[in-house]
């Protein structure tokens, strides 16, 4: 019997299993049955994106479906639940990185284990002299976020690129790409559990609804959906602090004593105000720096301050080699042919919304930063420029909002950008002044990004500029 009858007697007493589809594929593939492959890949979905591309030897997928050959034509032989078992378990099996020092694993040292019902796969994975020996369980699990590379591989063989700086359990959440951009979002889905075994060797599986089929270790806080939820939250909050800090560094070449130096009245309303988490993470890198400036005045050398925010410490979890997610400050970005403005960190769009822009062309190109954040800055509300303005560099263009819902999408302004009144005064709240923005042309995707729940902060007193009377190209 052909090794794919045995693949697809499997698949369809098993249609859920992914991983099994994936397997069937390459089977129709090596001997040329490429429309039956691609159905099997498509019924494989992530599973397929994450490891076409890892790299993986081609020889131990030769030898792990070789293995998975033999057990069907057991299971044919033999109905007994111990081998159904084992079989089950198997095919949860995706992937496995040794790192430099962990010992050489075979399939056929596996093969001699003896597994019973209750076994976990990630002893399938490892080698003799592990012995199935795990990590002591950790207190949670940490998160990070992952999509596809401009290669277009999966996220997971970036996140091995280093296995020996992974934590013991970590959780990855699934970011959508448009092109070369991930997007990023609160409600991010769960796609695998990743798992340091003792000695090196990693398992994944992959995640389903709230994840509770994860090996995660103990979850306090509430389900593994939620405490996601919350990481994303927080790393948006630690994008938006250390932005500000880079700007308030580069203006005054020092950083803050406190955080209502970041959050003062215009001119010096870098953010617009604060809010709990802000505080708290304000807290954490205060701590960080203190203990540098402590040692600068013992004498030691070390890295700038600006070196330190890279190594501020997040809370509720960081990504797995501990550092903020967000490694780049937040930056705006037009498009003046999509009608688009995102704000990005690096390759990651946060947020993206349609805008209203100039006429023949009348938006200008270039490279620009945030000199003045205002509110209301025709001193009401109610004004040609909406509640917030956001003034570009030393020009007469701005960011603003408008009560002109039908410019939205259109060339109508006289060269500034015109946004909607809830989405200017997210924008106002995330972006600090000094934030950079570059306008150009088809940079962005046609698409929509924003939150259900906005981000806004608790607004500081004195973001007005009264002093001023504001005449933008609107």
């Amino acid at each position: 019997m052909s090794e794919s009858v045995h693949l697809k007697r499997y698949v369809e007493s098993h249609p859920d299993n992914k991983m099994a589809w994936y397997l069937l594929g390459k089977d129709y593939e090596r001997h040329g049955e490429h429309g039956k492959a691609n159905f099997c890949f498509n019924r494989a979905e992530e599973v397929y994106e994450a490891f076409e591309h890892s790299k993986v030897p081609a020889d131990i997928w030769k030898n792990y479906q070789q293995k998975l050959l033999q057990e069907e034509q057991q299971r044919e032989k033999r109905v007994g639940s111990i081998r159904r078992a084992a079989l089950a378990l198997a095919l949860f099996l995706l992937f496995l990185v040794p790192s430099a020092a962990a010992p050489e694993w075979s399939m056929d040292s596996w093969a001699k284990e003896e597994l019973d019902s209750g076994e976990k796969l990630s002893a399938l994975a490892e080698a003799e002299s592990r012995a199935g020996e795990e990590k002591p369980e950790a207190e949670g699990p940490l998160f990070t976020a992952a999509g596809s590379d401009a290669e277009g591989q999966g996220g997971l063989s970036s996140l091995f690129q280093k296995p020996s700086e992974l934590p013991e359990s970590s959780v990855v959440l699934g970011m959508r790409q448009a092109g070369t951009w991930k997007l990023w979002s609160d409600q991010m889905p769960l796609l695998y559990g990743v798992k340091v075994m003792e000695g090196g060797g990693i398992t994944v599986t992959p995640l389903q609804g709230d994840g509770a089929n994860c090996d995660c270790g103990p979850l306090e806080g509430g389900t593994l959906k939620e405490m996601a939820a919350k990481w994303s939250e927080n790393q948006l909050n630690q994008a938006v602090l250390a932005s500000a800090l880079d700007s308030f560094y580069a203006a005054k070449g020092r950083l803050p004593q406190e955080l209502k130096e970041l959050s003062g009245p215009f001119p010096d309303n870098w953010l617009a105000g604060s809010s709990d988490k802000l505080e708290e993470l304000y807290e954490v890198y205060a701590s960080v720096t203190g203990s540098v400036t402590k040692a600068r005045a013992e004498g030691e050398n070390g890295s700038t301050e600006l070196a330190m925010l890279e190594k501020m410490p997040g809370l509720l979890g960081s990504s797995p080699d501990g550092a903020p997610f967000f490694r780049e400050k937040l930056r705006v970005v037009i498009d003046r042919k999509q009608h688009r403005l995102a704000v990005v960190s690096g390759d990651i769009i946060l947020r993206s919304y349609k805008v209203g822009l100039g006429e023949s062309n009348k938006t200008p190109l270039g490279t620009f930063r945030i000199a003045d954040k205002v509110i209301n800055p025709n001193g009401t509300g109610n004004g040609v420029y909406g509640t917030r303005g956001m003034q570009l560099s030393d020009t007469n263009y701005a960011i603003h909002g408008t009560a002109d819902v039908n410019s939205i999408g259109a060339n109508v302004s006289e060269g500034c950008i015109r946004m909607l009144t809830e989405d200017v005064e997210e924008l106002f709240d995330l972006v600090p002044m000094g934030t950079e923005v570059k306008i150009g042309e088809g940079l962005l995707p046609d698409l929509d990004l924003t939150s259900e729940e906005r981000f806004a902060l608790k607004r500081s007193s004195g973001q007005g500029n009264p002093s001023k009377t504001y005449v933008w190209l609107d």
